[in-house]
């Protein structure tokens, strides 16, 4: 009896956890509100952090804005400022610094397992002049998810450093 219940606890837990992630839905994606912040380092490196709200459920949206604000603080803890001309007009061409991006959130990034599973999202993580491909950090609501994000960023910084042409 008592295994019984458990069953049926861990069955309903998994049913709400699966409603609660972000979907592809038409409906769900014109629900979804974006944010974004431009920030910029005293060397004028600049980085551009975004995430999505799926207002799909208040608790997922949450953890989401939490690691929004994670992201930030990291950065932060870098020397990244949010200023107001950190604005970032072109991804194209050099710069006598770094321009990045940091997408939070990101259905590209994240996917599906199967074709029947629920959609889960992920990061993406990229910088100009770094000389490698944007990279995807899988499983957003992972509690290793930021620590990953916030890795590969240091990674594509330093070798977008290296190689901006001042």
């Amino acid at each position: 009896m008592r295994s019984t219940s458990m069953l049926a606890t861990a069955a309903l837990l998994g049913a709400s956890l699966a409603v609660a992630q972000p979907s592809d839905q038409p409906d769900q994606l014109k629900r979804a509100l974006n944010s974004y912040v431009y920030l910029m380092d005293q060397a004028g490196n600049k980085v551009l952090v975004s995430t999505k709200f799926w207002r799909g459920d208040p608790k997922y949206d949450d953890r989401a804005f939490h690691r929004f604000l994670d992201a930030l603080s990291a950065l932060e803890k870098r020397g990244f400022r949010q200023d107001e001309k950190a604005t970032i007009d072109t991804w194209s061409g050099s710069k006598p610094f770094a321009r990045c991006f940091v997408y939070l959130e990101d259905l590209q990034a994240g996917g599906r397992t199967s074709k029947n599973a629920p959609v889960s999202t992920g990061s993406r993580v990229w910088c100009s002049e770094s000389g490698i491909s944007e990279q995807e950090i899988k499983a957003s609501d992972t509690p290793k998810h930021l620590d990953q994000v916030m890795q590969k960023f240091d990674t594509f910084l330093d070798l977008a450093k290296q190689n901006v042409k001042k």
